[in-house]
């Protein structure tokens, strides 16, 4: 038999309609492969936070803050296997997409102290 345990979470508030504006904007696709995971009834895509939400990193629920991957893509962005250059759009360390550009919509405007921030826990990732 199964026992349960009663607990309290504090969570961050999220705003879901952000990543699914993300997901529409880019049709699914991931912006760092293109790929396009198709499910019955739809796609499979993440709207990710460039600078995480929770603690330490505090950063803003804002569609500035979000880009749209793959699953896959957004586990190694989220262990901080690779970053994208914040001038140069550039996806950096990440076998076979090195110097690729992250695709971008005029659409979508992105603040580019978000990467900045991402490079640094990257550059500190690497010196583990």
């Amino acid at each position: 038999r199964t026992t349960r345990t009663k607990i309290s979470v504090s969570k961050v508030d999220r705003n879901p309609m952000l990543p699914d504006k993300i997901k529409e904007i880019y049709g699914f696709r991931c912006q760092v492969c293109d790929c396009r995971l198709e499910k019955p009834g739809g796609a499979i895509a993440v709207g990710a936070h460039i600078r995480a939400l929770g603690r330490p990193h505090d950063g803003p629920d804002d569609i500035s803050n979000i880009i749209c991957l793959c699953p896959n893509h957004h586990a190694q962005f989220d262990a901080f296997s690779f970053y994208i250059d914040a001038d140069t759009l550039e996806i950096k360390g990440l076998a076979g997409f090195e110097g690729k550009k992250l695709n971008l919509s005029r659409k979508h405007k992105i603040n580019s102290e978000f990467f900045e921030y991402h490079k640094h826990l990257y550059e500190n990732a690497k010196h583990l």
